[in-house]
């Protein structure tokens, strides 16, 4: 889509420079659109910014870096006309959990370790997209997807509990560790940590329920933020012990740089190899789904995930010189940008000067932000990242689905999101294997069978079997033997009609199973009618094996819903 008059912009240009695409469609009543929208993006990211800096083991300030400048970077680069980048709920899990064991959360050892990490997923990011491979994770199983955010929800969920009670807690143990010592430090329970955040948590819902328009997350921070100086007001802050977020030390260019030194790498590499991996391939996931539905959404036909790859790198790569940790494509905050009437890019490219804007005037309010205020709004976080209705439809669900999410999520809790990660991209290959080895072959009966006799040129006394998929050398031997179990019953006694309308392919070793059931009919005098698409049969690898069967076998093969 381009306007009228535009001068017309070459294909490479577009490829080198993917915000041409959009930037020539920019008028005053876009402009206006995306201003509103990016002002709404903005603020909403903020709360959320600082509460996922916590879940990375960062200084909140971090989790504002990341807000702003990888957003800017998709922006120019990326393909979806509405995904905004930014701090990630799983992918800040992944962080702490991969980092915790080699520094102390929030230290500036641990702050390199980040930023580091952050540059080697840019660079796998940027390799998957620079050898075009970003359209694999079009095909990772929305199961697979389900489980791990699910995971994340729940890791969050349990990972808050000790700060919403304001208890001192160790850092980086596993959920069960977790909660046995909740259990043991319960009489150390902070009340008045529990009361404010109960006040956050309390508001947050009830806003999200009867006022879902309304930014919940900020107001459930300003009602925790309110509560907690009431109280100190009314017991004295001695007694009250809030823990709070402190002072905040932020730069308007907040330079950094990856640290590959054998003194400062070293040790951590062992870990950070695999992990880099695991998150570029959870990270590219995430965004890739987004990017997909927010085009279906908004009607974008263009979004090309190659360049949505090549744009999610990028970000990392550029992010790790502006003290950003590792993000990816926002589920909360592109689904608020789309709905706040974004129209193109330029509305994140707002919604990164307006936030930059509010720290700057919002940091001295913010060093006084409860802890238990910020673990309030992760169990909202969290708690939304729990589709109850898609987790009850796959698990009520016959076959593959209730299993791959029930192992994916075991694995994720148990071993960390990773583990789980791994688990979900083999089994998501598995599946598809075996789903394309097991094409569906259908025995019709009644009114559907009758529907393919009516035109009076078949025999009335038919097997009519449907088969949809691709056939070739990996699924031939479960559709013959399909068609052996038909003859056993009919006794090869009767003539087939093979329905292949949703055959997408026919390669030679296929192409020869039909024929030699085509053959097995003849030689008892009955036909075997193919019906394919006019141009599955030009094409296919298998055509002409099929053709050559025609007068041997006498199979007649004829053509059906042509594209």
């Amino acid at each position: 889509m381009q306007q009228s008059g535009a001068l017309p912009i070459s294909p490479w240009m577009t490829r080198l420079f993917p915000f041409l695409s959009w930037w020539s469609l920019l008028d005053r009543e876009v402009v206006r659109a995306d201003l509103m929208a990016g002002i709404t993006a903005g603020v909403l990211i903020l709360p959320q910014a600082i509460a996922l800096a916590t879940v990375a083991g960062l200084p909140v300030e971090y989790g504002l870096y990341t807000a702003i400048f990888p957003v800017i970077v998709t922006a120019f680069w990326g393909s979806s006309w509405h995904s905004l980048s930014g701090p990630n709920t799983a992918l800040a899990v992944v962080t702490a959990a991969t980092i915790a064991p080699f520094a102390n959360l929030a230290t500036a050892e641990y702050v390199q370790y980040a930023i580091t990490l952050t540059f080697m997923v840019g660079v796998v990011q940027l390799a998957f997209g620079v050898l075009r491979l970003g359209v694999l994770f079009v095909y990772f199983s929305h199961t697979v997807m389900v489980a791990l955010i699910t995971s994340v929800g729940i890791i969050i969920v349990v990972q808050q509990i000790g700060p919403f009670l304001g208890l001192l807690m160790n850092s980086g143990e596993s959920l069960d560790e977790i909660l046995l010592q909740v259990f043991y430090l319960a009489s150390m329970i902070n009340p008045y940590a529990l009361a404010v955040g109960t006040v956050t948590l309390a508001t947050g819902l009830l806003v999200r329920r009867w006022r879902p328009r309304w930014p919940h997350y900020i107001m459930a921070v300003a009602a925790g933020m309110i509560s907690a100086q009431l109280l100190d007001l009314a017991f004295g802050s001695a007694i009250t012990q809030l823990d709070m977020v402190g002072r905040m030390t932020l730069d308007s260019l907040p330079l950094s740089f990856p640290d590959f030194s054998p003194h400062g790498f070293a040790e951590f590499s062992t870990t950070a190899y695999p992990a880099a991996l695991s998150m570029a391939v959870l990270g590219l996931m995430q965004s890739a789904v987004i990017a997909r539905s927010l085009a279906v959404k908004s009607g974008q036909s263009d979004v090309n995930i190659n360049q949505e790859t090549i744009g999610q790198g990028l970000s990392n790569v550029v992010g790790s010189f502006f003290s950003c940790f590792t993000s990816c494509g926002s589920f909360n905050r592109s689904a608020a940008n789309l709905a706040a009437g974004a129209r193109t890019p330029l509305a994140g490219l707002i919604s990164a000067v307006v936030l930059g804007a509010l720290v700057f005037f919002a940091a001295p309010l913010i060093q006084y932000l409860p802890i238990s205020v910020m673990a309030a709004v992760l169990f909202l976080v969290g708690a939304s990242l729990v589709k109850v209705g898609e987790i009850w439809s796959l698990v009520t669900t016959r076959g593959d689905k209730r299993w791959v999410f029930a192992l994916v999520v075991a694995v994720s809790l148990a071993q960390g999101v990773s583990q789980g990660l791994l688990l979900g991209v083999l089994l998501s290959v598995v599946v598809h294997l075996r789903g394309a080895s097991r094409p569906d072959v259908e025995l019709l009966m009644g009114e559907e069978k009758d529907a393919y006799l009516s035109s009076g040129m078949e025999p009335a006394e038919s097997t009519v079997v449907m088969i949809s998929g691709e056939l070739f050398f990996g699924s031939s031997q479960a559709v013959s033997r399909a068609l052996s179990n038909l003859r056993a019953q009919d006794g090869g006694m009767a003539h087939l009609i093979i329905v292949g309308d949703y055959i997408q392919d026919i390669d030679s070793t296929a192409a020869e199973m039909l024929v030699q059931e085509a053959r097995s009919r003849a030689s008892a005098g009955f036909l075997t009618r193919l019906r394919l698409r006019a141009n599955v049969m030009e094409r296919s690898r298998g055509g002409d094996i099929l053709r050559k069967g025609l007068g041997e076998t006498g199979l007649i093969a004829v053509t059906a819903r042509p594209e």
